[in-house]
């Protein structure tokens, strides 16, 4: 006859057993949670690393070095260097204004360089107006020296803004940005004396877009350049026109009217229809341009 088994040897079995499994529950998810803490800690400090790829793409190196404006069908344009006060040197192209017109100070975006063909057609457009032009690549940009930050290229537009009132001394001179360019035009127009801003596609908060893009990261931790336009724009008096597509998938709508809400008055905003990013040259923009930098710029102060 069979021994029956002995209940406490098959109790502790059980207990033993149940130890075990818990054990190796307990390791699989400290394991588990570890792999999670440090995929999501290895993409934190990939971001963080990265981050300048991200708000300044090209970088010194996918960008092209500015061609000789001539080279970009540009006549009356030279192409000189300016040195910021920390030692970058500036690649930029200046036009002289014709008597009694001011000067544009031309802040462009990231990724291409002043020589792009949609922003080469405004150029041209400005010139035959009379208006003195001096457009800046920025540290890191177009083969200008240095690496881009937000303070870096503030101080490059301080620098272009300074070189054209030394060139054109008494003329009036007025801002316009595109895209990231914005951004730099608005902070310019917060530090020195400007006659109007025109921004084409402007962002209002690059902590807010990088929030939107990706909402799982920390962004108001790992992000350096914020770009806080919106708070910005309220300290500046100058006259303001914002040209904005509906369209537009790489800064939405929505950041233009921010941006438009939280400036003072006089400002318009033009909302295009049926257009993407920095395709706003078009009318009624190009005429309102021309018209409003030509009543803000055909005096001297």
């Amino acid at each position: 006859m069979a021994n029956d088994a002995d209940p406490v040897q098959s109790v502790n079995a059980l207990k033993y057993m149940g130890a075990v499994m818990r054990g190796w529950v307990l390791r699989v998810t400290i394991a588990l949670v570890a792999a999670v803490i440090g995929g999501y800690s290895a993409i934190c400090a990939y971001m963080y690393i990265e981050q300048d790829n991200m708000v300044y793409p090209g970088g010194t190196t996918a960008i092209h070095p500015l061609p000789a404006p001539e080279t970009a069908g540009l006549q009356g344009f030279q192409a000189v260097t300016l040195d910021t006060p920390d030692g970058e040197h500036l690649k930029s192209w200046w036009r002289v204004p014709d008597a009694g017109h001011g000067v544009i100070v031309y802040l462009h975006g990231n990724a291409t360089n002043l020589a792009s063909d949609w922003r080469v057609e405004r150029f041209k457009a400005f010139a035959e107006a009379g208006f003195g032009i001096l457009g800046i690549e920025y540290r890191g940009f177009g083969g200008s020296t240095g690496h881009p930050s937000e303070p870096g290229l503030i101080t490059d537009a301080k620098t272009a803004y300074d070189y054209a009132a030394a060139q054109a001394p008494g003329a009036r001179i007025a801002l316009f940005g595109d895209s990231l360019g914005t951004g730099v035009a608005i902070a310019l127009a917060t530090q020195r004396p400007v006659a109007g801003l025109v921004l084409d596609s402007p962002l209002a908060s690059a902590m807010r877009l990088a929030h939107s893009a990706y909402p799982w990261l920390p962004t108001s931790f790992l992000l350096r350049d914020t770009w806080d336009s919106e708070g910005r724009i309220k300290q500046v008096k100058a006259p303001i026109l914002i040209a904005h597509c509906d369209a537009d998938r790489r800064i939405p709508l929505a950041e233009g009217r921010r941006l438009f809400d939280a400036a003072n008055e006089p400002k318009e905003f033009v909302e295009l229809a049926g257009c993407g990013h920095v395709q706003t040259w078009i009318e009624p923009v190009k005429s309102k341009v021309l018209t409003d930098f030509g009543t803000w710029l055909d005096n001297t102060r």
